[in-house]
């Protein structure tokens, strides 16, 4: 298939996100790939100079289109058809990339994790869905799905429930060490709520979780909606209202994912172009909005982790010219409130100790995850230093997720929605990733502390 042949089917093909697959003359699979926009997945073969993608078109003699409504839906029918098939071209025009599995252990309470070797996980294997061949598109998923279906990815036991627990990812008692029913907590998201350990449906609700990623991954969507929709009408009908409900949120966050098509695409967003910062659009509307005096090409990200001050730990992500600049991240350990559970004077503690280090550059931007609360704790940490410097930061509603900010000084809130999208997702990555960093210190020294 020439260049030439190929720009003919142009006019076929939709800008939906799916599936394409290049036959052969006998209508043998050659390849199969997915695309956020099929059109101009497949016009970008015409311009690709390869050899190996040379020698595959040359092969090829027609495209078969499977159009979905959602990137997810074309993850998903990519990694069932690779691994119906198994085209000869997507093993060769790998590399030396490896495709990604989701792992579920075998034992009493599952846990997922992703991975690149199967065999690694020898006897502690459950079983495994893939191959996957796009990996951050595949978490993207996986951290949306984790919000509606929490399930447990900890590696090894606590003695108190997990960081995930707290922030509504994890049930709480799938690992931990003792399973004492009558040991309480001395921290619960929900004050009216028992123990996890206590509660046989929240056992029960887990493997309903883990079953319900696992028919999502393996493309049975359909039939878990149906489940769900007829356990809301069985909860109803019990007058259990509250289940009714709390699975009819359920039902929407779910459907909400599928019907937006460009959800991963949305989710995955960061500044693309970085090479020239003039023309950057997030940080240009960045700095109208704010009243900068300079376009913030150095962003300074916080965020704090701790479980009633227990190996608090704090972190600061740097992103320069849009993008992140991982050599300049860095880890504190909060020593002032250890002990306490107290994020705004261990925020102030994070910011302080920051702005000691003279070598390192100062930002033009602070953003921290939070209210008004860190915004004052930052600001007067900055006042200290004599430093003024822009500080915004992003309030989280019930859900855990991005709902408005905080600008400095200023009383109300601003909310997310009507923020440039622009503006809107470059904040969100970045308290994204100051969590993310976080959360990996933290654990790193909750093991040590076990240990």
């Amino acid at each position: 298939m020439t260049p030439k042949e190929l720009k003919k089917q142009f006019a076929k093909i939709p800008h939906n996100p799916g599936i394409y697959i290049f036959k052969d003359r006998s209508g043998r699979k050659l390849y199969i790939g997915k695309a956020v926009d099929l059109k101009k997945r497949l016009f970008s073969y015409a311009r690709v100079s390869d050899n190996r993608i040379d020698k595959m078109l040359e092969l090829a003699k027609s495209i078969e289109l499977h159009p979905t409504t959602s990137d997810i839906d074309a993850l998903i029918l990519e990694s069932q058809l690779i691994k119906l098939h198994r085209p000869q071209f997507n093993i060769m025009l790998r590399d030396d990339k490896q495709y990604f599995y989701m792992v579920f252990t075998a034992e009493k309470f599952s846990k997922i994790f992703l991975t690149h070797q199967i065999g690694n996980w020898r006897l502690e294997i459950g079983n495994f869905i893939g191959p996957f061949t796009d990996g951050t598109a595949l978490k993207t998923t996986l951290r949306f799905l984790r919000n509606i279906f929490p399930y447990c990815t900890c590696k090894e036991k606590h003695n108190i429930p997990c960081l995930n627990y707290h922030i509504g990812k994890c049930l709480g008692f799938c690992c931990l060490k003792q399973q004492n029913p009558n040991l309480q907590l001395t921290i619960n998201p929900d004050p009216k709520n028992k123990d996890p350990r206590q509660s046989r449906d929240n056992r029960q609700q887990y493997q309903k979780n883990v079953r319900a990623v696992k028919d999502i991954l393996n493309g049975k969507r359909t039939s878990l909606i149906g489940k769900l929709e007829k356990e809301m009408k069985d909860a109803a009908d019990r007058s259990d209202f509250e289940k009714a409900i709390e699975l009819k949120s359920k039902l929407g966050a779910l459907k909400k994912i599928f019907e937006n098509a460009n959800i991963i695409h949305n989710a995955k967003f960061l500044i693309i172009n970085s090479k020239n910062t003039g023309k950057n659009t997030a940080l240009t509307k960045l700095k109208e909005m704010l009243d900068l005096k300079r376009l913030p090409t150095r962003i300074e990200g916080y965020d704090i982790a701790n479980i009633q001050g227990q190996f608090a730990s704090g972190a600061m992500v740097v992103f320069t010219n849009g993008k992140p600049d991982k050599t300049s991240y860095r880890k504190f350990n909060i020593r002032q409130s250890e002990g306490r559970s107290n994020d705004t004077a261990m925020l102030k503690e994070v910011i302080t100790r920051r702005l000691q280090h003279n070598e390192w550059p100062l930002p033009e931007l602070i953003v921290v995850d939070g209210g008004k609360g860190q915004v004052g704790a930052t600001l007067a940490a900055l006042r200290k230093q004599r430093r003024r410097i822009p500080v915004i930061s992003l309030a989280k509603n019930a859900r855990h997720r991005g709902n408005h900010i905080f600008i400095g000084n200023r009383k109300e809130a601003v909310s997310l929605s009507a923020l440039p999208p622009q503006v809107r997702n470059l904040i969100l990555v970045i308290d994204a990733e100051a969590h993310r960093f976080a959360i990996s210190h933290y654990r790193s020294r909750h093991r040590k502390g076990i240990f």
